[in-house]
């Protein structure tokens, strides 16, 4: 246990691996539902956007609510804390549902699209209690800047190591045309996802002085919230929308560049070999590492608010060549690239996020993590319905033709366009956005930061 921090290092590790189950999953469910459903099982893309779209409408609902139940004091809140037995439940539950959006029972398009839905929904309903309360927990449990840089790097090793993963695992296993295949990843998957989650019950738990904090401060808040009342709060913010859609942009990014993964080594490299995308995967994962402790050290040195901007506008940039490479190689190589470029908000998303809180707690004197968090998950999750329009839009304007045989030659040339634009087109406009808000819009800078946290020591918020 070091000097600045009174959590020990099995603390912060354990949180960190609450990130590499967050992202294994992301990783796990963006780059192989489309391709499932529409390779092999043969659903109709109007089908498939018409679920996720119905999906996101279930995440209007279903993220921010769950955050703001989480901010109540319930009876067991004094023994075990607002977020713990949230967390608990939800993180050993939604790892198993993923192994149900692969199970189809069904052969017909209706009832591939019902089970579908179904299924997405009460997967993501789980997956909410678990991500909502973990994110919340972070800026009340971790309190200085030196303990959000140590867990937030924590958590981006990790999480780097989960999405990797994510995308290497099942290519292993997976034999394109044979369904059982992904049955069987899906199992492997959600068996080491639950072997993770429980390693990161740990880092999750609430230690006595945090319990009663939080209690004294629900106790000294004249009365609860509504929810609409803290979301009409919350959008006020400036700071606060600039980051969640920050946020946002960096998630259409992921979500995009995962989901066209299978394309791209199908399509545009031309390639029947699924491990290809354990080597693309692989490339990514040493560049963000490499990443990390460059982000950080600019984190500290010139704030979170300058390192975002300057590694927004760098992945921005980086985001071009794809319009133009064809093979592994090079593909591999503009992949690592653009890892090292997107390290900058994973290694600060959560130090900045904790910025953005405490500047609404400063003003407001209150805590609301959970529905924050809430409503910072469920615009994030907005990228699931862009992904899914996109291809929905993209795959029929272009002629894309589902099923085709791997070759560089199987799709036309505008259908090849197609998957660059969800390659690296749609990518490359969000994170520009992203980087004008970060740069033009979003306030706190290293000084103010400083100012807020000396603040709410002071007040013991």
């Amino acid at each position: 246990m070091s000097e600045e921090s009174k959590h020990s290092r099995s603390v912060y590790i354990s949180y960190g691996i609450g990130g590499f189950v967050d992202n294994f999953f992301i990783a796990a469910f963006t780059v192989r539902i489309i391709d499932f459903y529409e390779n092999e099982l043969l659903l109709s893309i109007f089908w498939i956007g018409f679920a996720f779209l119905l999906y996101g409408f279930w995440n209007m609902i279903n993220d921010p609510l769950i955050g703001w139940f989480a901010d109540k004091n319930f009876g067991f809140t004094k023994r075990w804390g607002r977020r713990y037995p949230f967390f608990v439940i939800g993180a050993l539950v939604f790892v198993w549902l993923y192994l149900f959006i692969f199970t189809v029972p069904f052969t017909d398009q209706i009832g591939m699209f019902i089970w579908l839905l179904i299924t997405i929904c009460i997967f993501e309903f789980f997956y909410s209690m678990f991500i909502v309360t973990y994110l919340a927990l972070f800026p009340d449990k971790f309190r200085t800047p030196a303990e959000r840089t140590r867990a937030g790097a924590q958590n981006v090793a990790w999480g780097v190591a989960g999405i990797v993963l994510g995308v290497l695992i099942p290519p292993l296993i997976i034999v394109y045309g044979d369904i059982s295949s992904y049955i069987l990843a899906a199992i492997v998957v959600s068996i080491i996802g639950f072997i993770m989650a429980i390693l990161s019950l740990h880092g999750m738990k609430e230690d006595e002085e945090l319990i009663e904090r939080q209690l004294r401060i629900l106790e000294e808040q004249k009365g609860k919230e509504s929810f609409w009342q803290v979301l009409r709060h919350a959008i006020k913010e400036k700071n606060f929308v600039a980051y969640i859609l920050v946020s946002l942009g960096h998630a259409v990014m992921t979500v995009m560049m995962l989901s066209s993964l299978p394309f791209w080594n199908k399509y545009i490299i031309g390639s029947s070999d699924p491990e290809n995308e354990t080597v693309m995967a692989v490339g990514f994962l040493v560049a963000v590492f490499i990443s990390i402790p460059f982000w950080s050290m600019m984190g500290r040195k010139i704030g979170n608010k300058k390192a975002i901007t300057y590694g927004t506008l760098l992945t921005t940039i980086l985001f071009i060549p794809f319009f133009f490479v064809s093979d592994l190689l090079s593909t591999t190589l503009f992949i690592a690239l653009v890892g090292f470029g997107i390290g900058a908000f994973w290694v600060l998303m959560f130090p900045a996020m904790s910025d953005t809180i405490d500047d609404i707690v400063v003003k407001t004197g209150k805590r609301q993590e959970g529905t924050l968090s809430g409503i910072r998950i469920f615009i994030e999750r907005l990228s699931i319905i862009i992904l899914a329009l996109s291809f929905a839009i993209i795959h029929p304007l272009t002629g894309y033709r589902a099923g085709a045989p791997p070759g560089q030659t199987s799709q036309t040339v505008l259908a090849q366009f197609g998957i660059r634009l969800l390659m690296a087109g749609i990518p490359m406009v969000f994170y520009f956005i992203a980087f004008l808000l970060i740069w033009k819009v979003y306030e706190l800078d290293k000084a103010k930061v400083e100012e807020n946290t000396a603040f709410l020591k002071q007040k013991q918020l």
